[in-house]
């Protein structure tokens, strides 16, 4: 499966693991973002024995037309629909540029929260000052 373009010269075809490079590269890079996860725990057990870099991303081509699907983890305290808005429009412009074609689609499942470490330091500064 990959995705085609026709040129006067010839075709061009992406495959959709270099279409799952990119847009791992652009929602890594997207706020609030702090991983990938898979769809399921065997998944992330089994992308973290193969070193796997685009786990998390989905990417189909179904009657002309690209779809993403991107699994995230994000920072606890952000919102989440402003996360999963700048995750889209990030992923949608990366990979349009990159391979001159348009995305219809692109799906932001949260997979979990994670908490920052300096919020566990405060909390914990906190109850220290309290005995």
């Amino acid at each position: 499966m990959t995705d085609h373009i026709e040129e006067p010269l010839g075709s061009i075809h992406v495959s959709p693991t270099a279409i799952a490079t990119i847009a791992s590269q652009a929602l890594l890079t997207s706020y609030g973002v702090v991983g990938m996860a898979s769809k399921t725990a065997i998944g992330d057990w089994a992308a973290t024995l193969t070193g796997d870099p685009h786990h998390g991303i989905e990417v189909q081509y179904k009657k002309g037309q690209l779809v993403i699907g991107v699994y995230v983890i994000i920072q606890h305290g952000t919102r989440i629909s402003q996360v999963a808005s700048s995750v889209i429009n990030a992923v949608r412009f990366q990979v349009e540029k990159a391979i001159g074609l348009p995305v219809y689609q692109v799906n932001v499942y949260v997979q979990g929260l994670r908490m920052s470490a300096e919020a566990g330091d405060s909390s914990e500064k906190t109850s220290r000052s309290r005995r």
